[in-house]
């Protein structure tokens, strides 16, 4: 699964839509959408607050880059 598709996964697991999520993340819905799509990756910064809003980890969206 690509990381737009996982970011879409867990954004529907958490029953919130892409205004509702862009509006926490502090983003707009056309940039959320953009990362949805595969188009744009999110800063770090970002990562950090999707990583806080979904209840998830790093590891989830990236397994294959945090292995030691």
């Amino acid at each position: 699964m690509e990381l737009g598709e996982k970011l879409a996964y867990y954004r529907h697991a958490k029953g919130l839509t892409q205004c509702e999520a862009a509006k926490m993340l502090h983003v707009s819905r056309q940039c959320l959408g953009n990362w949805e799509a595969g188009r744009r990756e999110p800063s770090i910064e970002a990562f950090a607050r999707i990583c806080q809003l979904y209840g998830i980890t790093a590891e989830l969206l990236f397994p294959d880059e945090l292995e030691y």
